[in-house]
C-alpha cells in the first residue's frame, strides 16, 4: 500500500494525535452526560410517582373526610326529624342527562346551598338505559378544569315518580358557585364499567349585598 503523502511530517502525525484525544475527551463528556441525563430522568420518575402516590392518598383521605361529613350531616337530620316541628326534609337536586355536551359552561340556575345542607341527588336515567346495572358510580367535576371534586360508588337504582334514577345524598360544601359536570357509571354483574349519562349543573355566586 503506498504511504500516504506528508503523513511522515512529525507535525501532522501529532495534529492527529491532538485530534483523537479530543474526540476521546468528547466521547467521554458525552458518557458523563448521559449518564446524569439518565440519573435525573430516574429521580424525576422517582417523584412523579411519589407525588402520584401522595396525591392519591390526599385524595382517599378527603373522600373519607367529605363522607364522614355527609353521615354527620345525615345523622342530624334523622335526628331533627324525629322531633317535634323538625324542618322539612332535605331539598333535592334532579338533573337529566345531556343529549350532547355544550361548548360553554351551563347558565347558572341553583342557589348556593348553606354548607352543611344535606341535598338528595337524583340523575334521572336516559331513555334506552344499558341493562340493569349491579351498582352505579357517581363523580363530579369542575365544568372547565375536569378535576373530581366529589365521588361516590356502590349506588343503586330507584324509582322515583314513576322514572328511573340514581340518587346519592350530598352536602352543599360541594358546590360552591361554578359551573360542574356530572358522570354516572354503571357496573354491571361482569365488572365491566360503562358510562351510563352525563349531567351539568351551574351554582349562582350569593347576591351582593
Amino acid at each position: 500500500m503506498r504511504p500516504v503523502s506528508g503523513f511522515e511530517r512529525p507535525a501532522l502525525q501529532w495534529l492527529f494525535v491532538a485530534l483523537g484525544v479530543v474526540l476521546v475527551v468528547i466521547a467521554a463528556g458525552e458518557t458523563v452526560g448521559l449518564r446524569r441525563a439518565r440519573s435525573q430522568m430516574d429521580a424525576l420518575r422517582a417523584a412523579d410517582l411519589n407525588a402520584r402516590v401522595e396525591r392519591e392518598q390526599l385524595q382517599s383521605r378527603a373522600a373519607r373526610e367529605q363522607s364522614a361529613r355527609e353521615s354527620l350531616t345525615l345523622e342530624v337530620g334523622r335526628l331533627r326529624a324525629g322531633r317535634p316541628g323538625a324542618s322539612e326534609p332535605s331539598p333535592t337536586l334532579t338533573l337529566s342527562p345531556l343529549q350532547t355536551r355544550g361548548a360553554t359552561p351551563p347558565d347558572a340556575t341553583v342557589e348556593r346551598p348553606a354548607a352543611t345542607q344535606a341535598i338528595q341527588l337524583r340523575l334521572v336515567l336516559p331513555p334506552g338505559r344499558p341493562p340493569h346495572a349491579s351498582s352505579y358510580a357517581v363523580v363530579v367535576r369542575t365544568w372547565s378544569g375536569g378535576d373530581t371534586i366529589w365521588s361516590r360508588s356502590g349506588l343503586s337504582l330507584s324509582t322515583v315518580d314513576n322514572r328511573p334514577m340514581v340518587t346519592a345524598f350530598i352536602t352543599g360544601d360541594v358546590f360552591a358557585p361554578g359551573a360542574y359536570e356530572i358522570a354516572l357509571s354503571g357496573s354491571p354483574a361482569d365488572m365491566k364499567t360503562t358510562e351510563v349519562a352525563a349531567y351539568e349543573v351551574a351554582v349562582r355566586p350569593p347576591p351582593d349585598r
